[in-house]
């Protein structure tokens, strides 16, 4: 992700920015904003296992094993400008098959979405949660719907994500030690 020195670079940069209170006449510190500029498929790979054998018989939902994961990297040194990217892996697997064994795979697909985001009036505490939570929920929906596309397309039952917690995502990679601080 980034350096803790880059935070405070970008935090810094916008902390004394404040708002004035329109009713009182006052000033209230702004708060932290996350802007989505574009969004876009940054890179997608889709493979179907034995696709001749698949598609001469009848379409089945397929199970599904997913993992996702979210990176953010700043564009330009000290600027408040990141790309965040949504990788989401998603195999699907068949029935298990009744004399024993694997369930056979049905297809693999790897997708990384991504958002270009600006920050605006962020502090050192707001810059994670903003970029790695806030921002992939913003993209996922776009992302979600792509991932049911492309499984569509191909020729299988759609995948339907349901709503990911980004925020509880996000917490378990900060215990495991994962998140640059």
């Amino acid at each position: 992700m980034v350096d803790q020195a880059t935070m405070e670079t970008v935090a810094g940069a916008t902390q004394g920015a404040s708002g004035a209170d329109s009713v009182s006449g006052g000033t209230n510190p702004a708060q932290p904003t996350l802007i989505l500029g574009a969004q876009y498929v940054r890179s997608v790979s889709f493979q179907a296992i034995d696709s001749a054998r698949l598609h001469t018989r009848p379409p089945v939902r397929p199970n599904t094993r997913m993992a996702i994961d979210v990176t953010a990297r700043q564009i330009l040194e000290n600027q408040p400008d990141f790309e965040v990217d949504l990788v989401m892996r998603c195999e699907g697997i068949g029935e298990e098959p009744v004399e024993g064994g694997d369930a056979p795979r049905l297809f693999e697909t790897v997708i990384t979405y991504s958002g270009l985001f600006t920050l605006r009036n962020v502090t050192t505490e707001s810059f994670e949660p903003l970029l790695l939570v806030e921002a992939p929920r913003q993209i996922f929906p776009a992302a979600r719907n792509y991932l049911a596309d492309i499984t569509r397309e191909a020729g299988f039952m759609p995948v339907i994500l349901p709503q990911i917690d980004f925020l509880a995502l996000w917490q378990s990679r900060r215990a495991a030690g994962q998140v640059a601080r």
